[in-house]
């Protein structure tokens, strides 16, 4: 299978990119400004890719079986920047009939019977204090998702870090594990392509019991 990765060169496109690789996948990782895959690796293909450049766009997942959008806010980003990106990659995948989509945001994106901690309730928002348009961005963006064809998941998770990694379990409405490492986060997302699970559901990274 070969995978299109959307925000390849961000931490958790990186870390996602490495174990895809490992498990013998074919990657083509999008990246915009900085391309930090600097290595030739085995099956890897880097290529430019502005996700708001609908050509662009087309020109990374032509040709790939699964979709990754791991697009996340930046100091200078827009403000509707997951939004319009994930419009761009659903029109690109429903024109070349290309079915599974994943994208990663953050539990913001709320669903009627999630099971919410005190601190998931006070870390969204803080959030939606001091950036509300990244909130309503992640919302918007998993609405777009939700109105598509395509066999889709969006992946929720509470606070990402880079230290360690731990079991964990892919609930369908948490709780949410309070700390997500971004190695957990690639391996949730390969065990989706793997299995098909969660398809058009929005699963959440949460703590085994």
């Amino acid at each position: 299978m070969k995978i299109a990765v959307i925000g390849a060169s961000g931490k958790s496109g990186l870390k996602f990119i490495d174990l895809a690789l490992l498990k013998g996948y074919q990657v083509k990782a999008g990246v915009n400004r900085t391309n930090k895959l600097t290595l030739e690796k085995e099956n890897l293909e880097v290529i430019k890719c502005n996700a708001l450049n609908y050509a662009e766009v087309e020109n990374l997942i032509s040709g790939c079986q699964a979709v990754v959008s791991l697009i996340g806010h930046g100091r200078k980003s827009p403000s509707n920047l997951q939004t319009e990106a994930i419009s761009n990659v659903i029109k690109v995948m429903e024109n070349n009939n290309i079915r599974r989509l994943i994208s990663l945001t953050g539990t913001g994106v709320r669903k009627e019977a999630d099971k919410i901690t005190l601190l998931d309730r006070l870390l969204n928002f803080s959030i939606g204090l001091i950036d509300p348009k990244r909130i309503s961005d992640g919302i918007k963006h998993s609405q777009v998702i939700a109105s598509s064809n395509l066999d889709w998941t969006v992946l929720r998770v509470l606070k990402l870090h880079d230290l360690y990694e731990s079991k964990f379990t892919l609930t369908e409405f948490g709780p949410a594990k309070t700390l997500v490492s971004r190695e957990e986060v690639a391996r949730a997302i390969i065990l989706l392509i793997e299995d098909n699970s969660f398809v058009k559901k929005f699963p959440i990274i949460s703590k085994i019991k």
